[in-house]
């Protein structure tokens, strides 16, 4: 009993006095604080600041305050520690560290962007399984230093703590000169896209799309099969069912389909979203504005621009009220993606987060809904759809409206009355896409009660098509990714059931036929959906991410010649490394 007690006080004795413990566990638990909790959170705004609804000053201020908290608690613990207990803290607390830093910036894995996908987290086993063995490697060499020498351990951790701190420093000074540093600190202060007069339409010259995000033509050929009555139900549509979108994402989608500008991933998405906004090659809204119509865009705006002065002065739903931050929720979600990225990969499932998931962090209370930011939130859409009822402005001479629903893209939040459910309690593909069609029924019910069905163009597409596998790997592709399109033209009521059209038609043509919809020379457009003949054979291109063995984010360029839906029609003419993926 008393060899124990012995053992037990020998843990304890130190005759090392607390100016030397003391400074040493001061610069760890830094070292620990400014990795994890400061640079590591920065450089993933700021390099992905596109992505980001919240203020950057919000959030700095809100990891200082935290990362004290930490600092105080990691330190009021160490120095409340002696001898060889105070060893072994330190040594597990400069491994985690080191390991973190190691791990974050030269090992993590490519399991895709946060775009809601489902990872496949067994494919990445047997790396995650290296990862985990290297951060065990790490911490056995930090133990197996303090056995060998206390003195060498003990000006290993000052001096890679020292060197992890300063080569940070560094990197967060060049990237914040490179991103603009006044800019950044302005980010998400600045307008933003309003609910403002979500449920309003024009007495005439109403242009509705109804954009449902990810709906590939396979998905829609699947629900029309599950519910034979759609085609009744759209019976004044035309499906046009050879239909080819232009990025296989959102960003830059839906911004080069009112601008035509393309993107190669070459600059940051700041530039990309200036130049297609400044110098468009099509001026699709400007134009319909100028003619007197109302714009009103209602989707998520970092997937269109950068700032919203890109686009206040021809969309009519931009605002600048105060917002306010949700701190407790930002600081979750900021540590989310800290964690996801500096942990080791065996413990990224737990942290897989989608980039949906930030729109929470800021609201903009008062007004006609909860939070007057629109987010793609399909459930509290609806709700309040039935709360206020769809109303006519008799001020408005004409109305574009885009409404930017999930449609079939994960995850999957609701059934098929737009009530919420979460994939764990049965929500799927089909729960969610029959939602949004049940929604839209209702809608043109609406109209119709209104009077306005008639005089009323209706769009049904997407801004992409079905994503690559889970992995991101394009390496493989072996089959077509076509856009669902369905169109119902003003002046056309009764003529069902719906009509199905093999027109070789992309992206570009729909944007020319928008423009005719309001009466607007086209010449500038080139041809209109309704102008191309049926068995016209066309040339169209598609942009796809992806990556190709150990090279991750490439942009991969299609060519397509007749038949989209026939992968065989499709040609790979070019491969680019992207230099500006985001995430």
């Amino acid at each position: 009993m008393g060899t124990a007690k012995d053992k037990l006080k020998a843990l304890w004795q130190d005759r090392r006095p607390g100016k030397i413990r003391l400074p040493l566990a001061a610069l760890s638990a830094f070292t620990f604080v400014f990795t994890f909790i400061l640079f590591g959170p920065c450089e993933i705004y700021i390099t992905n600041i596109q992505e980001m609804t919240f203020p950057f000053r919000a959030m700095v201020l809100t990891l200082l305050l935290f990362g004290a908290f930490v600092f105080v608690l990691l330190f009021g613990l160490l120095i409340l520690l002696r001898g060889k207990i105070f060893n072994y803290a330190m040594s597990i607390l400069f491994a985690v560290t080191f390991a973190g830093y190691l791990q974050g910036n030269f090992l993590s894995l490519n399991s895709g962007s946060l775009d809601g996908n489902a990872v496949d987290w067994l494919n990445y086993k047997p790396s995650m399984l290296t990862g985990l063995l290297l951060w065990l490697l790490i911490l056995v060499a930090v133990f197996m230093l303090l056995y060998l020498s206390r003195k060498a351990w003990s000006q290993c951790i000052r001096l890679v703590s020292v060197i992890l701190i300063a080569t940070q420093l560094i990197a967060l000074v060049v990237i914040l000169v490179d991103a603009d540093a006044g800019r950044v600190w302005r980010a998400g202060q600045d307008q933003y896209v309003s609910r403002d007069s979500i449920y309003e339409i024009a007495p005439k010259n109403n242009v509705i799309v109804f954009l449902l995000d990810r709906m590939d033509n396979r998905y829609m050929d699947e629900e029309l099969k599950l519910h034979p009555d759609w085609a009744d139900r759209l019976g004044d549509f035309t499906y046009y069912h050879n239909f080819t979108g232009s990025y296989a994402n959102t960003r830059p989608a839906i911004t080069y389909l009112f601008t035509g500008v393309q993107h190669d991933y070459s600059v940051p998405w700041e530039k990309y979203f200036k130049k297609a906004w400044e110098e468009p090659v099509y001026t699709l809204l400007p134009d319909i504005h100028n003619a007197g119509y109302q714009t009103h865009i209602y989707t998520e705006g970092p997937y269109v621009f950068d700032r919203a002065q890109n686009v206040e002065e021809f969309v009519d739903n931009i605002d600048s009220s105060r917002r306010k931050v949700n701190y407790p929720e930002l600081l979750k979600r900021v540590m989310d993606l800290s964690v996801y990225r500096y942990a080791p990969e065996i413990f990224r499932p737990f942290f897989h987060i989608y980039t949906g998931d930030l729109g929470n962090i800021v609201s903009v209370e008062g007004g006609e809904t909860e939070n007057d930011i629109y987010m793609l939130d399909d459930v509290t859409f609806w709700r309040e759809y039935k709360e206020q009822g769809l109303r006519i402005n008799q001020d408005s001479q004409g109305l574009f409206l885009l409404y930017h629903l999930n449609g079939a893209h994960t995850p999957y939040c609701m059934d098929e009355n737009a009530q919420e459910l979460s994939a764990d309690e049965g929500a799927t593909l089909d729960s969610q896409v029959t939602g949004n069609m049940n929604m839209i029924f209702q809608y043109m019910d609406r109209l119709k009660e209104l009077g306005l069905y008639d005089d009323t163009t209706i769009i049904i597409t997407t801004d992409h098509g079905r994503p690559p596998r889970a992995t991101g790997d394009f390496s493989a592709v072996s089959d077509s990714r076509v856009c669902t399109l369905l169109i119902k033209p003003a002046g056309v009521h009764g003529e069902g059931p719906m009509k199905v059209s093999h027109k070789q038609v992309c992206q570009d043509d729909l944007r020319a036929s928008i423009a005719s919809y309001f009466g607007l020379d086209t010449s500038a457009y080139g041809p209109t959906i309704e102008s191309i003949g049926e068995d016209e054979d066309r040339i169209r291109y598609v942009w796809m991410r992806g990556e190709r063995g150990d090279v991750y984010n490439i942009l991969f360029t299609f060519k397509i010649t007749g038949d989209a839906n026939d992968f065989s029609n499709w040609e790979l003419i070019g491969e680019t490394e992207m230099k500006y993926p985001g995430l």
